[in-house]
């Protein structure tokens, strides 16, 4: 009986080690699923805009698009809606060279436990997690 409790605990606590099917939207209204990422090496930066230390990071992303070319860069917003982003954004002066998502019901979160924001969750080819970190991480 022990061994059964053990292995359902292990089970239930597992986290999630790739790709999520989850539903979100991009800037612009079009929706896609995460695991459609999949097939390039994928960096996700979670933020929110009451997050600390999220517009420093959100410049670098831009950076990095050019010269992070093995990467696709997304920048993934939890718990705002499109317009709070494209205020963000606007207030920021940024023009995203990135993707972004939108996840208005943290949805990533069940999957990934959240425990810092701003986030960055790096992703394999395969769509596997290599590596999470607080923040940008010195990527």
């Amino acid at each position: 009986m022990f061994k059964l409790f053990f292995a359902l605990l292990l089970l239930f606590s597992c986290t999630q080690d790739s790709l999520p099917r989850i539903k979100v939207k991009e800037l612009g209204g079009r929706s896609l699923y995460l695991t459609e990422l999949k097939g390039k090496k994928t960096l996700i930066y979670v933020w929110s805009r009451t997050c600390a230390g999220h517009s420093k990071d959100l410049r670098e992303l831009n950076k990095m698009v050019g010269e992070r070319r093995d990467y696709r860069i997304v920048s993934y917003a939890v718990a705002m809606e499109e317009e709070d982003v494209k205020k963000s954004y606007k207030e920021l002066g940024i023009e995203p060279k990135f993707i972004t998502l939108v996840d208005t019901e943290v949805k990533l979160g069940e999957y990934f436990p959240i425990t810092f924001l701003p986030s960055t969750y790096l992703f394999d080819e395969r769509g596997r997690l290599v590596k999470s970190v607080p923040g940008l991480g010195g990527f």
